[in-house]
């Protein structure tokens, strides 16, 4: 059943990630490697090699133990993982009902990554899937299977943070849910946390060269992040 849907979607037409509807009812997706060129090829760097990454970074978090998307079926330049729900940024975005809990689940399922020192790479909240039950990391293309130090889990949770902030920008009131996520990882990995609240003390000076483009998202959430790293807040 998943065989022949996978064999049909790839002698069609290519597309990166595709929703494959299976005969029993469930949803999987069937991720390809990028196919760049020219511009994009030199923006980006090689499409296999951030496919690999991601391919070999969900294999090892699984066997870790760690909330990554399971490969259900694979091939030297695809693979197929189960649908996981919506993201964290969707469900900020379009929600209803009660969702702090789920990002207080968020920010525990990356602290349990960090403190076996792996890092996501890019720990978006669009990177998040919520199934009504867990978190699932996806889009490892940024993964690596060397174990970082405390500085580069730093960055990690920095990240994570930004996007925090940025995507909230859209919603009437992301704080409840920014308080969640970050305190459930602080109260789970401390040492990291510390070690973030130093990094983001060291990257304060770049904050005034953000306001310069204050129309963008991404710069105008990089104060706010940083804010919420400030010592005085605990």
């Amino acid at each position: 059943m998943l065989g022949a849907a996978v064999d049909a979607a790839l002698t069609g037409p290519y597309h990166r990630i595709m929703a494959l509807n299976l005969a029993d009812g469930r949803k999987v997706w069937l991720k390809r490697a990028e196919r760049l060129t020219g511009r994009m090829r030199l923006q980006k760097g090689d499409g296999a090699k951030g496919f690999a990454r991601e391919r070999d970074g969900l294999h090892i978090l699984g066997q870790a133990g760690l909330p990554a998307a399971p490969i259900l079926a694979e091939g030297p330049d695809w693979f197929v993982t189960p649908d996981l729900g919506p993201t964290l940024r969707h469900l900020m975005w379009d929600h209803s009902g009660d969702i702090v809990p789920v990002f207080a689940a968020a920010g525990t399922a990356l602290a349990r990554l960090h403190l076996q020192s792996y890092r996501h790479g890019r720990p978006a909240i669009r990177d998040f899937c919520w199934n009504g039950a867990d978190i699932h990391f996806i889009d490892l293309e940024r993964f690596s299977p060397v174990k970082s130090d405390p500085r580069g889990l730093a960055l990690d949770l920095l990240m994570f943070a930004h996007s925090l902030v940025a995507d909230g920008f859209r919603v009437p009131d992301p704080v409840p849910l920014h308080n969640a996520a970050l305190t459930a990882y602080r109260d789970l990995a401390p040492g990291i946390w510390a070690q973030a609240q130093t990094t983001a003390a060291w990257l304060r000076w770049l904050t005034p060269i953000t306001r310069l483009k204050s129309g963008s998202r991404d710069f105008r959430a990089f104060g706010p992040t940083l804010g919420l790293f400030s010592r005085d807040r605990g």
